[in-house]
């Protein structure tokens, strides 16, 4: 990995930040500060391009009262430069339901040293 923080941590970061911790700043700080960030989740209405369109998307994740819970079970990434990137397996249950199967793909710049997440593309594959 190059100097600063690996891609997974900051993957991790992101998680922890809005999903264990709830707070939206915590979770924008993970978020590269360029207007075409893009946050795309499994539900057509989880979209969103740019930080104040994330930060709006944040802020309802955080509000809600569901308990989402990731456990990811292969993270492969890579970078080059000043470019990473993640494509994540897993699960995801809500509320100690169902768990379902979850892809997730993350590109990250580095900016000022440090990691921080450009796209977010998520899936509930059938």
């Amino acid at each position: 990995m190059l100097p600063g923080v690996p891609v997974t941590e900051t993957f991790e970061q992101l998680f922890k930040a809005i999903l264990e911790d709830r707070d939206v700043d915590a979770f924008m700080d993970c978020w590269a500060g360029d207007d075409d960030v893009t946050m795309w989740g499994s539900d057509l209405h989880e979209r969103a391009v740019g930080r104040d369109a994330i930060r709006a998307l944040g802020t309802q994740i955080a509000g809600s009262q569901h308990v989402l819970r990731f456990e990811w079970e292969e993270l492969r990434a890579h970078d080059e430069g000043d470019t990473g990137w993640l494509n994540a397996s897993g699960s995801l249950t809500v509320d100690d339901g169902e768990r379902r199967d979850y892809r997730l793909t993350a590109v990250f710049v580095r900016r000022d040293g440090r990691w921080r997440w450009h796209t977010f593309s998520g899936s509930i594959p059938d």
